[in-house]
């Protein structure tokens, strides 16, 4: 009798144990639980505020955009679009900037409307880039000059 007593005490005090160790388990979930639901929570936020710049990503036709492989890529998408709006146009300069990343530095002279017309066009090019340092000015009649600042990053391997 006494064994089977000290058997049923050993017994409740694993049992004890065992329910402490779940118990700790479970805290332990729940407090991850919630972190997760944070994280998601925030992550959730980020993704909806990211919807609106989606569009930037993809080009005109639907088609996703793409990094140039290099400078010179970039150049003859950028010489493409300036001849067909008859744009002279002068590359001043190319700056590689390490990392993959470089700048076009652009002159150019035409029509103000073809300018706005192959700007617009830049702006729905395969490539994606930036334009910055952009200026305009009148040269004679509806001809302007201007000059910008192309940026963007090579695609990497």
């Amino acid at each position: 009798m006494f064994f089977v007593v000290v058997l049923l005490l050993a017994a409740q005090v694993m049992l004890q144990y065992t329910l402490k160790g779940a118990s700790e388990q479970l805290v332990s979930i729940r407090t991850s639980l919630a972190e997760d639901q944070k994280k998601f929570s925030s992550q959730r936020t980020l993704n909806e505020r990211y919807q609106p710049f989606k569009s930037l990503a993809t080009g005109h036709n639907g088609t996703e955009r793409q990094f140039p492989v290099n400078g010179r890529e970039l150049y003859a998408a950028l010489d493409a679009v300036m001849k067909h709006y008859s744009i002279e146009f002068t590359n001043n300069d190319t700056n590689n900037q390490g990392s993959g990343n470089f700048t076009l530095s652009v002159s150019f002279t035409g029509s103000y409307y073809n300018v706005i017309k192959a700007l617009a066009a830049i702006r729905e090019s395969q490539y994606i880039m930036r334009i910055s340092d952009i200026r305009i000015s009148a040269a004679e009649g509806t001809t302007v000059r201007g000059s910008m600042n192309i940026f963007s990053t090579a695609k990497s391997s």
